[in-house]
């Protein structure tokens, strides 16, 4: 049975995506082994693999990318490994330089544009440090999937590269209806949000549309709210919530994935 390190900097307890993937490759009998990060609101995990949670001294900006890079690449360096896969280019270089100096088969798992995500668009000089980095190591690598074929198309243009598409489509589950709901509301129409607070997903535009839906309540489900995006996001409105705007604090997933049958 082959040996797969799956690294990402994510909470894994909330980090589905990757599940998935692991479970996937734990199912075609590879044995997996995740690397991911742990916070003060992590949930204890109980997933049917090895894990290891990297409990950090920074979590968010340049020292929290230092130190995880650096902890991750001694982490590989010892562990017995056949293949890697990196998720994301914040993982990519440790995962790189290990594939290099042990011969080991490195994938990539690239489901986004990272150096365009709107974490870094007023943020240059760190954008140019993700890119160096991209530049010189993506051209480099023979194993590479994204989620859908304009990603794809774009890397492919930009280093001749092909890429493989891997959907990213939710499990199919049976849930079970019933009365009971996590939620106290007092408006007949309701909007729920649910996913991770940060960027580019329109979260804000949302909140300022609420002042002019009448007799609309807005339900906020999230997992985790990115450290980053907390200093410009208007957060403590939504943590003291108003008569519209509801706040849920992180959440385990079973709850989460019965949340919107409630509602239907």
């Amino acid at each position: 049975m082959k040996k797969i390190i799956v690294s990402v900097t994510n909470d894994l307890s909330t980090d589905q995506r990757v599940q998935k993937v692991c479970n996937t490759l734990k199912n075609n009998n590879f044995e997996i082994y995740l690397i991911g990060r742990q916070l003060p609101s992590s949930l204890n995990l109980n997933l049917p693999y090895k894990t290891f949670r990297f409990k950090l001294l920074f979590n968010k900006g340049f020292l929290f990318y230092a130190e995880y890079n650096i902890r991750l690449f001694f982490k590989l360096l010892f562990l017995k490994k056949e293949i890697l896969l990196a998720n994301d280019l914040d993982t990519l270089l440790p995962n790189f330089l290990i594939s290099k100096i042990f011969n080991k088969k490195l994938v990539y798992d690239s489901h986004e544009l990272y150096t365009e995500v709107p974490e870094l668009l007023d943020r240059p000089f760190i954008k140019n440090i993700w890119l160096t980095i991209e530049k010189w190591i993506f051209p480099k690598l023979k194993n590479v999937y994204t989620v859908n074929k304009s990603i794809a198309k774009y890397y492919n243009k930009l280093y001749n590269i092909d890429l493989k598409v891997i959907r990213n489509f939710p499990n199919k589950q049976v849930l079970i209806k019933t009365k009971k709901t996590p939620f106290k509301f007092e408006h007949k129409n309701l909007l729920i949000y649910q996913g991770a607070i940060n960027k580019g997903r329109g979260l804000e535009l949302i909140i300022e549309t609420m002042q002019f839906l009448k007799s609309t309540e807005l339900i906020i489900v999230t997992f985790a709210i990115i450290l980053e995006f907390a200093a410009t996001f208007t957060l403590p409105s939504i943590m003291q919530p108003g008569p519209i705007n509801t706040f849920s604090p992180i959440v385990p997933s079973a709850l989460v994935l019965n949340i919107l049958p409630l509602y239907a």
